[in-house]
């Protein structure tokens, strides 16, 4: 029997750790089981790698201290899944341990006792406690470290006196809730997961497809037959029916005893999307999402181990989960950017979907009214087989989109209007006429930033290096990169001027805005202000779908999937956010972003119309998606892409050094830049510079962005990197490295 186990630990430390097997777990101790081990103070939980007889060689490696307790009989990574987290690790030069603890969501099983989390009336509290000039009581420290994530009874007692005590009177006021998770020791098999009654009551028998839908489902269902790995590219206006062929294909694998994974961008959409999942397939439907608890996540991801789950629909980190016999795997909404991991391990869910169904001998179907051009490119290349859905199902008219030029607009007002009169025509008429109205304002507060008129300061963040947001109804300017808060300003904190000015709109003023306009509409706002809960969006969501709303203002939330025949009025108020983004991916997000936003008008029996507000009204990404054409906008944007060296032509990696003393960070990156210099064959080196956002979260930020001819060639070059860092003794946190970066900021 083995003596040694080496262990892949959560640490930045990018190596195993050799431990000593007690005799007792010699016998039980397997490849991707999990397994206690301690590591300097800490008791750590790791995944064994490997079971051996040979002893360290090194110091560095040796750890001649005994494994504490295996948490797992069977593994729970097997090959299949310990060869993609390699390969994640390798190709995002993200550590092992980190990347493998990102691919089991069982925290449950080592964390024991009560988590609190805060209720929605909990966060509103909390707010008030943020301020830096605030010295909350104990009630009031617990709320706010609850307001940034759910925490365990045993930390909030570490931090706070007499928490106990608290967190009961807190309970009570139905500011806080808890979670036991001692109940999680024996584990027993659960339902698939938590569907709606209406999805449970009669299974609902497969629409007919139309002819477009047939063409492509049947190159899908050819290509399971084949039983071989294959990219669909399935390209569908919005409206087009694409669900459906999703549901036809995976009852096709299930059908040839395989199994199926379906990843949807948003947590947001995973109860709509489950809904037709679960009257189509029943009982074998799991869900894995953030939203869920620790439990809920552990008690899905088992059902799914144990084969009672064939069918999984999931969020960026479903991509992990553990099914047999994978078949086929569904990426809705390909192009979305949040399948991009923002921490480590910094991985895109949809590509690591393609290496795992390569992997596995699957079928792969990437579906989008507006593919990334990464995903078309390669489906011009051949290397993905392109599907097409032209036109909507029983051919509904795609939505009439007028541009507003809001120039113009207050050329003949004189008036610096949030709204234009044709927007206020619209949305009138659809009132009289008992139709809906979803309008996008993709900012969240209510004005972007407050300036004094006097000498021109602007209150910023005391953490990072970006004006604050004034959030009126809680009545504090905010940070969105800290959470950072301060209280709003009656006079200016630099000159003590009292002429302060609010500048710029956000979703709040747009809501308060539409009330004044519309007195007697009823209005719902839908942005990350008004969803804290893993219920909220669903509640604003499913009212607005069954008319208790009238109008439905929010920002990209609103944008995706949305299918409420009701809705034949779509307003942009402002297309012009985020083109201004130093970041060569900001025409793209506009052009999806507005082209997404239309197709939620006109889906059911009246015809919808979307108007678009802008004061650039040429640009070609506002133009082509008023045209809803995005192969004017391919052509245009590829050949800026080619011309700038940038994906799918160039593989790119953004470095970026950070450091709490700026002088360190400078130090660290012009070493990092000398490194780079002169710069290596096929390699263009950018910088090192000032970051976009400088300092975040009190460190100052420097950059340097990689474009390589070749993807193996970027893959030498970092790692040489990693190797000068670790020579160099830097902080492990101090380097971050970002491989194909969906965003430059």
């Amino acid at each position: 029997m083995p003596v040694y186990c080496d262990v892949s630990l959560p640490t930045p430390l990018d190596r195993p750790f050799t431990y000593l097997l007690p005799e007792t777990l010699r016998h039980r101790a397997q490849s991707g089981c999990r397994i206690l081990v301690p590591f300097g103070k800490r008791t750590l939980a790791g995944v064994i790698l490997r079971t051996h007889d040979d002893p360290p060689e090194t110091a560095a490696r040796a750890v001649h201290r005994e494994a504490l307790r295996l948490l797992d009989e069977e593994p729970v990574l097997d090959e299949s899944l310990l060869k993609l987290g390699n390969w994640i690790s390798t190709y995002y030069c993200a550590p092992l341990g980190e990347t493998l603890r990102a691919m089991t969501p069982l925290a449950s099983d080592i964390r024991r006792g009560k988590v609190y989390s805060l209720t929605s009336s909990g966060h509103d509290a909390a707010r008030q406690f943020h301020f830096d000039d605030a010295a909350p009581d104990p009630a009031g420290q617990l709320l706010r470290l609850l307001d940034a994530r759910p925490l365990t009874g045993a930390y909030l007692a570490r931090k706070v006196e007499k928490a106990a005590s608290i967190l009961r009177a807190l309970e009570k006021k139905g500011l806080v809730e808890s979670e036991d998770r001692t109940a999680e020791r024996h584990h027993r098999p659960v339902a698939a997961t938590e569907a709606p009654p209406s999805a449970l009551a009669p299974a609902r028998p497969p629409h007919a497809l139309n002819a477009h839908q047939q063409e492509a489902f049947d190159a899908i269902r050819a290509a399971l037959d084949a039983a071989v790995f294959k990219t669909f590219l399935l390209e569908g206006v919005t409206g087009s029916g694409k669900t459906e062929v999703y549901l036809n294909a995976i009852d096709a694998a299930l059908a040839r005893g395989k199994t199926a994974l379906m990843l949807v961008p948003e947590i947001g959409l995973t109860p709509a999307v489950a809904a037709q999942f679960y009257q189509r397939f029943g009982e074998r439907v799991a869900i894995l999402h953030s939203a869920f608890h620790d439990t809920e996540r552990a008690q899905q991801w088992r059902n799914i181990r144990s084969g009672a789950a064939g069918v999984v629909v999931a969020t960026r980190s479903g991509v992990f989960a553990p099914l047999r016999n994978l078949g086929l795997i569904v990426v809705d909404e390909e192009h979305d950017q949040s399948y991009k991991q923002q921490e480590t391990p910094r991985y895109h869910g949809r590509d690591v979907a393609v290496v795992r169904a390569r992997d596995a001998g699957a079928v792969v179907v990437l579906g989008s009214a507006t593919p990334s051009l990464e995903s078309r490119y390669n489906a011009e290349r051949g290397k993905y087989t392109r599907l097409e859905l032209p036109e909507r199902i029983e051919r509904r008219p795609l939505p009439q989109v007028e541009l507003i030029d809001m120039r113009q607009e207050f050329l003949e007002t004189r008036k610096q209007a949030t709204f234009s009169r044709a927007l206020i025509e619209a949305v009138t008429a659809r009132l009289e006429n008992g139709e809906q109205t979803m309008l996008l304002m993709n900012r969240r507060g209510f004005s972007s930033f407050a300036a004094c008129r006097a000498c021109g300061h602007r209150i910023e963040c005391a953490n990072c290096s970006v004006t604050l947001t004034y959030h009126r109804r809680d009545r504090r300017m905010l940070c969105h990169y800290c959470n950072y808060a301060v209280r709003v300003p009656d006079r200016c904190p630099k000159c003590d001027s009292e002429f302060i000015q609010f500048l710029g709109t956000g979703s709040e003023r747009v809501e308060e805005e539409l009330h004044s306009a519309f007195p007697r509409a009823r209005i719902a706002r839908l942005d990350r202000d008004t969803v804290r809960g893993k219920r909220d969006y669903e509640v604003i969501l499913s009212g607005f779908r069954e008319g208790s709303f009238d109008i439905l203002v929010g920002t990209q939330m609103i944008a995706k999937g949305h299918d409420i025949p009701n809705v034949t009025l779509v307003g942009v108020v402002n297309a012009d956010i985020g083109l201004g983004l130093p970041d060569f991916r900001a025409a793209e997000r506009t052009f999806q972003l507005l082209t997404q936003a239309a197709g939620r008008a006109g889906r059911g029996e009246t015809p919808g119309i979307v108007l678009i507000q802008t004061i650039n009204p040429d640009h070609y990404a506002i133009r082509c998606a008023a045209a809803q054409n995005y192969e004017m906008f391919y052509a245009k944007e590829i050949e800026f892409r080619r011309m700038m060296w940038y994906p799918p032509f160039g593989a790119l990696a953004s470095l970026v050094v950070r450091a709490a003393r700026e002088e360190d960070a400078l130090t660290r990156s012009g070493t990092l830049g000398r490194l780079l210099q002169p710069p290596p064959e096929g390699v263009k080196v950018l910088g090192p510079a000032p970051a976009a956002v400088a300092r975040l979260k009190n460190e100052f930020r420097f950059q340097v962005l990689l474009k390589a001819t070749s993807r193996a060639r970027l893959g030498e070059i970092l790692a040489e990197v990693r190797r000068f860092a670790v020579f160099e003794r830097w902080p492990a946190a101090s380097l971050l490295i970002d491989v194909d970066p969906m965003t430059l900021l």
